[in-house]
């Protein structure tokens, strides 16, 4: 996904962003109107359009999209399904998602949220404005989710190397070898006393965790 840094509105732009948008419905006279109101929204949204879960799946497997709107109420499944492979997909789990929901379904629209869709619209009342404002919340929504993942990652990264680099230092391999031998006597033998080869093993041990990563972030 490349979400954009901002959305910025064209008539204060030197560069419009251009959002690849896919909606998800199997109403064709809902798709038509939700296109003719992207265009009354000034976003520049470029939308492909699907009737069914399988054409989406087949979509977003294909094609990156900054935004997915997904219609919930669908003839062979629900936007949750929906929303979920998406969430899995290897191409646009990053995207921005907008559940549409009908009047009486503010609960599923909240279950919708918990799981990750960034915001909401009900379709019966659902105007230009209205749109407007649910695109551009799920876009910042979607590109914070980015933002607090690549500090994470940084976060992982710094944490791994400290860690390598105490796992290879002498003193502190002493030291680790040192406070095991005084407080945990081997069980393996009868005189529970540590030898020489005992701590020279339990040093490497410590070494060769820092060439595996899942004992290290597990």
């Amino acid at each position: 996904m490349s979400v954009p840094a901002e959305i910025i509105e064209p008539n204060k732009a030197h560069h419009v962003q251009i959002i690849k948008a896919l909606l998800l419905d199997d109403s064709t006279f809902d798709r038509a109107r939700i296109r003719r109101l992207s265009k009354q929204t000034e976003l520049m949204l470029h939308m492909d359009e699907v009737g069914s879960i399988g054409e989406l799946k087949d979509a977003v497997g294909r094609q990156v999209y900054d935004l997915i709107l997904i219609d919930y109420r669908l003839p062979e499944g629900d936007g949750l399904e929906v929303l979920a492979h998406i969430k899995r997909s290897e191409l646009n789990s990053d995207a921005a998602t907008v559940m549409i929901t009908g009047d009486a379904q503010l609960e599923t629209a909240v279950t919708a949220m918990r799981n990750g869709c960034h915001d909401f619209l009900r379709k019966d009342d659902m105007n230009a404005v209205q749109l407007r404002g649910a695109v551009m919340n799920a876009m910042h929504a979607a590109q914070e989710q980015l933002a607090l993942a690549a500090r994470t990652q940084h976060q992982r990264e710094v944490i791994r190397d400290g860690l390598s680099a105490a796992l290879r230092d002498k003193s502190l391999q002493s030291e680790m070898v040192s406070f095991i031998k005084d407080n945990f006597p081997l069980q393996d033998n009868r005189s529970g006393i540590w030898t020489n080869d005992d701590a020279d093993g339990f040093a490497g041990v410590l070494i060769g965790l820092d060439d595996d990563d899942e004992f290290i972030f597990h």
